[in-house]
């Protein structure tokens, strides 16, 4: 039976800080007797359970969780385990379904939901996903996320085919191929399309290039990677040429971790700027953020690391979990002014910590490079279609060097070796630092290179070099 609250988007700021109180009071309760990690981090850190009765004593007093200490390792491979919350006797604890980590860790680490999970979780998100973005049963739907156990293709299944909704779950590129996906979205004159973005853009290329006119678009709906402001307003301009009138972007935040994802909601200048930003679910998560190298908590509206905390539960839970993602603009909490709902809204420019890369260039010393602004500089760049960086080690001088595959736009006349030279100072312009070479390559051959058609992501910046 579903415990949703049905005005969990209109309740006061005031309402949702008394209600997350209550909820993480009673979670820490509950993992304190059936979590095996965190009972024993709260035996080991001398941390009485009753002496957490809010989320100030919450955030005070309890450790942070990092990606690190959930991997399995070789010596250890059972780690996930441990955050699988333990009740044997009670049916609703048991693990049901599982969704999985799919890149940013060596290892993939799976993450449970209960029966309980999946209806007061997973259903309501999709719920909600359907109701923040607009979706409706007149809608035709392709989902181009790829088909593993991963939770933007299963949260996109539950939204639409789990709730009465017309959908055409593809499986991505590596299951039907973009030829097919092109066909289907044009043959069944699809009106929404949700996918990674840069999947998206180049389904949405290819049918541009097959004369298949995409003009019954109205909304895209991306997840699983950064949507820039720069990709919005290319892939918008691109099906406009299509002669899809008023097509729309939103974006979701979804990690496996926390088995959800907030998501903006669409409005018509979105394109132009104004994003709304990811509408959180106070009544099943507690955001806040904090200064990355201090782990201190910052106030609202300031730039910082996102840590995520479950306010209920069984399965899989983490716990003041540090996201390694920063958020340009923090979280704030202000009524929506689109769509009037009083959630915290987690600010739609995100980047990740760990896309600050100490690359050497040299023998001497290394350079601190915050390849997170590739996403930004390379789609404004306005020769170029597609772009991959690539870090690799020099094995006879040692030292490291990056690399910037690219393929040329369509039309283009610009020689090669003049693409190269403006690329390369346009890039040391914007990041003070210049590339050590650019591949100019087909638009077949960085699609292979991406993974376009193979990977569940996009491998649009890869770090090739040895750890040392």
């Amino acid at each position: 039976m579903s415990q949703e609250i049905d005005n969990w988007d209109k309740m006061t700021f005031q309402e949702q800080a008394r209600l997350q109180d209550k909820k993480i009071k009673y979670m820490v309760q509950e993992i304190a007797k059936y979590h095996p990690a965190y009972k024993k981090a709260m035996k080991e850190k001398g941390i009485d359970p009753s002496s957490i009765t809010g989320v100030d004593d919450f955030i005070k007093k309890f450790p942070f969780t990092s990606k690190k200490d959930i991997a399995p390792v070789d010596e250890n491979p059972y780690i996930p385990d441990y955050y699988i919350m333990q009740k044997v006797e009670d049916p609703e604890y048991q693990p049901r379904f599982m969704i999985a980590t799919t890149g940013r860790m060596a290892f993939s680490v799976p993450f449970w939901y209960s029966s309980y999970c999946l209806e007061n979780i997973m259903n309501v998100v999709a719920s909600r996903l359907v109701a923040v973005t607009g979706m409706t049963p007149k809608d035709v739907i392709i989902n181009s996320f790829p088909y593993s156990p991963h939770l933007a293709f299963w949260l996109v299944y539950y939204a639409t085919t789990g709730k009465g909704l017309t959908a055409v779950h593809t499986g991505g590129g590596k299951i039907m191929g973009t030829q097919k996906i092109v066909g289907l979205t044009y043959g069944f004159k699809a009106t929404v399309f949700i996918g990674v973005p840069g999947y998206m853009y180049h389904v949405i290329k290819t049918a541009e290039g097959a004369e298949k006119q995409l003009s019954d678009i109205r909304l895209l709906i991306t997840g699983g990677d950064r949507c820039t402001m720069t990709f919005r307003k290319q892939i918008v301009d691109l099906l406009r040429s299509m002669n899809a009138p008023n097509p729309n972007v939103c974006a979701a935040y979804g990690f496996t971790e926390s088995r959800m994802a907030p998501l903006e909601c669409p409005h018509p200048k979105g394109v132009d700027g104004e994003l709304t930003g990811y509408h959180t679910y106070p009544d099943l998560e507690l955001w806040y953020c904090i200064d990355p190298k201090t782990g201190e908590r910052i106030g609202p509206s300031e730039k910082g690391e996102l840590v995520w905390t479950a306010l209920g539960g069984h399965g899989t839970i983490v716990m003041n979990y540090r996201t390694g993602d920063v958020a340009e603009q923090g979280i704030k909490y202000e009524k929506c002014p689109w769509c009037g709902r009083t959630v915290p809204i987690i600010s739609s420019m995100i980047g990740r910590v760990s896309e600050v890369k100490d690359v050497r260039f040299d023998k001497v010393k290394g350079t601190l490079v915050d390849l997170n602004q590739f996403y930004t500089i390379m789609p404004e760049y306005p020769n170029i279609d597609e772009w991959q960086v690539i870090l690799q080690r020099n094995q006879e001088t040692r030292i490291d060097e990056m690399i910037v595959n690219v393929s040329p736009r369509k039309g283009v006349k610009m020689a090669e070796k003049k693409l190269v030279e403006d690329l390369s100072t346009y890039i040391a312009e914007k990041m003070e630092i210049a590339p050590s070479g650019i591949k100019v390559m087909t638009p077949d051959a960085i699609s292979q290179s991406l993974g376009m058609e193979k990977e569940l992501k996009e491998k649009r910046i890869l770090d090739l070099r040895p750890k040392d």
